[in-house]
């Protein structure tokens, strides 16, 4: 059955068999590779919060959030992007933002990856659809050419079933690729907005700024005063950015 339907397709049978192949792989690895990202979930967030918090308002403030990067570097996604924040603590916030901006853009590198190639089988598996029915019309009327006995409506029916199998066919191929592509890219969105998120309020948390998880502002501990007063007095002594805390954790 499987072989008749693949011999109706004309010559077109192998290049549709094999975008149908490409497309199926690209989706299913795609959909593993989403599954398998750690979650962003509220309660996940405010507790990767709270660490920052009572880093950044520990006495021994350096050496806590040295410990919080080594520690966040054994994990994945927002834990490895926080950590690269914790690893230029001592740098600029402008400084910060540009080594996030760049973490980012490495995740979203990650997570479109396969999407422009799905869209383009997409859109070419129509065409190549479409291609095999002209030329299987083609051949339909050159054989009712060449017929010397009278045209019934049973061989044009059966030469234009044969035509048109290779237009639904193409369309069988074209509606997940596309359909799968646009959803995994809002997915993709919206995770990295997620990330963007977290990045931003970690970078604040870092700055000295008191807030709760929705941005609204809460009273400073003494200590986080204090250690905040520190920082900004050794930034204002100092031009170029202070040494990095243990770079090596996180380029491993």
């Amino acid at each position: 059955m499987l072989t008749e339907h693949l011999a109706s397709l004309g010559i077109m049978a192998w290049p549709l068999l094999i975008t149908s192949c490409l497309g199926l792989a690209m989706i299913l690895e795609r959909l593993v590779t989403y599954a398998l990202l750690p979650s962003l979930n509220r309660k996940g967030l405010t507790g990767l919060f709270n660490e920052v918090r009572q880093c950044c308002g520990c006495e021994k403030h350096a050496k806590s959030k040295s410990d919080l990067c080594q520690n966040l570097c054994q994990g994945k996604g927002i834990r490895q992007g926080i950590a690269v924040l914790l690893s230029h603590n001592t740098c600029e916030k402008s400084v910060r933002e540009e080594v996030a901006g760049l973490w980012l853009l490495k995740q979203k590198r990650n997570l479109n990856a396969w999407l422009k190639p799905l869209m383009l089988i997409g859109v070419l598996s129509p065409m190549l659809g479409l291609l095999g029915t002209v030329l299987g019309m083609i051949d339909m009327f050159r054989d009712i050419a060449a017929a010397a006995g009278p045209v019934t409506p049973d061989i044009l029916a059966a030469g234009l079933w044969q035509a048109m199998f290779t237009t639904a066919f193409g369309l069988i191929i074209a509606i997940p690729a596309l359909a799968a592509a646009h959803g995994f890219g809002v997915w993709a969105n919206h995770y990295l907005a997620r990330l963007e998120f977290a990045l931003n309020h970690t970078n604040l948390l870092l700055e000295g700024l008191t807030m709760d998880d929705d941005g609204l502002a809460t009273a400073p501990s003494a200590s986080t005063v204090n250690s905040f007063a520190v920082k900004k007095e050794r930034n204002g002594s100092n031009t170029g950015c202070p040494e990095v805390i243990d770079a090596g954790a996180v380029a491993a």
